[in-house]
């Protein structure tokens, strides 16, 4: 089989400089928090912040699941645009001038899909709000394929130093971690920044804040980047077909996403967090004591209907355990093989969602402060896991980069990922169809501004999906890992192996030039 020299080092001994640390981990937190925000509230614009009738909801959840398989189609033009045209932009490296053009317009249909149009204009029908939200929808698909393609390889190509991608991935942990429930501390905070607003547009406001502090930033990050696995002045092109094919043959790249594929059902159960607190909380007043009869003893009165306060208190609540794996993560990972630390964290989240559930099962018989204790228990311990969910996939997909560029030499980063947000797009329209279909069958969508008229069944129902359900996908995202081969000591090999290979093709380039020269 022919091996593609389409990489190069630009200089394998050179380390990633403080202003290039700091640019990402500024970046990554601003982006972290636009996140956050987007996953506290995003779901809730229209399911709950619109006015959308039943009929008008079910049309929208309807669309937007046949508009996800556009991806498919989306998924191999930007491949075909990033991978095929295998060269670098001068200093720009490859993939810089990909954001660069797609920054702007990305963040901007991201701050319009939070635009609170049932506030600003009431007499708005359905049908507009349906098409407005379609419109931005198929937009942000288009952009978001390119701009996150193009940061994924860029952020694969900006060390060849294994360690160091250790240290990159441990800050986007730290900072992902640290910054994940700050959507729901915005949530509580807000109507006293923003008071006489509503929380769609409380959530505009601040979303909007977030995007104009991002954009600066990221182009920041973008511009002090150096890729320094690069491609060569007259890089050989493989036909689109030959790069598929030899990503279907990367079997760890292939048990990876298949294992992330399973994992995504996580998010059918975790999507229901916030239904769940509205149905169960919203209405109910109830005071808990913590360390009773201790010096640490605290008292927590909830009476306000503030549900966005209680899911703080729960993300508050695992600061701790998440803090713990933040610093175990690292150390751990010098003796254990990812591999196996990838199941680990898988195994613990199933088993502490599988015990959440048993613990406020059956529903009818806990009072509701027995219900959130029990929900904020299990899920503070999950914290455990966070730290390694944050480092570990992102190495083992670097790791599979690695073994396609030693196997077929060629990595193809931009490829991958687009086929990896697209399976993800995908099966989240799945996962988001399936929750909005569930949210009309038990009636929150009926009763989402009255919830105190909320049955019971549907309370149940809500708390026990959130529950019950990211337990069972984890445990069963495990399988494919099984038969992961890419140990550590093989992974050193393929990469000491690599290194070689890219200052060979560097030195050949080099001496080339030289006889050109003279």
């Amino acid at each position: 089989m022919k091996l593609f020299k389409n990489t190069i080092a630009t200089d394998v001994n050179e380390k990633l400089s403080f202003k290039e640390y700091a640019a990402y981990s500024s970046s990554v937190a601003v982006s972290r928090i636009g996140s956050a925000m987007n996953g506290f509230f995003g779901g809730l614009v229209a399911s709950t912040f619109l006015g959308l009738s039943e009929s008008a909801f079910a049309t929208y959840s309807t669309i937007i699941f046949i508009l996800g398989f556009w991806d498919i189609a989306n998924d191999v033009i930007v491949a075909s645009l990033m991978d095929k045209t295998r060269r670098s932009f001068g200093k720009w490296g490859r993939f810089k001038p990909w954001l660069m053009i797609m920054i702007i317009p990305f963040n901007l249909v991201v701050v319009l899909q939070a635009l609170p149009i049932n506030s600003y204009f009431p007499g708005v029908g359905d049908t507009f709000k349906v098409a407005y939200l379609v419109l931005l929808y198929f937009l942000n698909d288009a952009f978001s394929t390119f701009y996150n393609a193009a940061l994924t390889a860029l952020n694969a190509r900006r060390t060849t130093d294994n360690l160091e991608r250790g240290y990159i991935a441990s800050i986007d942990s730290i900072l992902g971690s640290a910054i994940g429930s700050t959507g729901t501390y915005i949530a509580a905070f807000l109507p006293f920044i923003l008071p006489n607003m509503s929380d769609a547009e409380r959530y505009f406001y601040g979303y909007g804040f977030v995007t104009f502090l991002a954009i600066p930033l990221s182009i920041w990050n973008i511009v002090v980047t150096k890729e320094r696995i690069t491609d060569p002045p007259q890089a050989e092109t493989p036909k689109l077909k030959e790069v598929y094919k030899n990503i279907i043959h990367n079997k760890p790249l292939m048990l990876f996403m298949l294992s992330e594929i399973l994992g995504h059902g996580f998010s059918i159960g975790y999507g229901f967090m916030t239904y769940a607190f509205i149905a169960c909380f919203r209405t109910e007043q109830f005071t808990i004591t913590f360390f009773e009869n201790t010096f640490l003893e605290f008292t927590y009165s909830y009476n306000d209907g503030n549900y966005a306060a209680l899911l703080s208190f729960a993300s508050l609540a695992s600061f701790v355990t998440t803090g713990i794996s933040l610093f175990v993560a690292p150390i751990v990972r010098k003796w254990v093989d990812d591999k196996i630390l990838y199941i680990g964290m898988k195994l613990g989240t199933g088993v502490c969602y599988v015990l959440m559930f048993l613990s406020i099962y059956p529903y009818e018989k806990h009072t509701p402060q027995e219900i959130f204790v029990n929900v904020v228990f299990w899920y503070a311990l999950h914290g455990l896991t966070t730290g390694f969910y944050n480092i570990v996939p992102g190495l083992i997909q670097m790791a599979a980069y690695d073994y396609g560029e030693y196997t077929f030499g060629e990595r193809n980063e931009a490829t991958v990922s687009a086929v990896k947000g697209t399976l993800s797009r995908i099966l989240t329209n799945c996962t988001t169809f399936v929750t909005n279909l569930f949210l009309i069958y038990v009636g929150y969508k009926q009763f989402a501004e009255t919830p105190e008229l909320m049955p019971l069944d549907a309370k149940k129902s809500l708390i026990y999906l959130f529950a019950l359900t990211p337990g069972l996908f984890s445990f069963t995202s495990i399988i494919p890992m099984f038969f992961y081969k890419l140990s550590g000591k093989k992974h050193k090999e393929i990469v000491k192996s690599l290194e070689a290979r890219r200052q060979q093709n560097l030195d050949e380039i080099n001496d080339m030039a030289t006889k050109g020269d003279k």
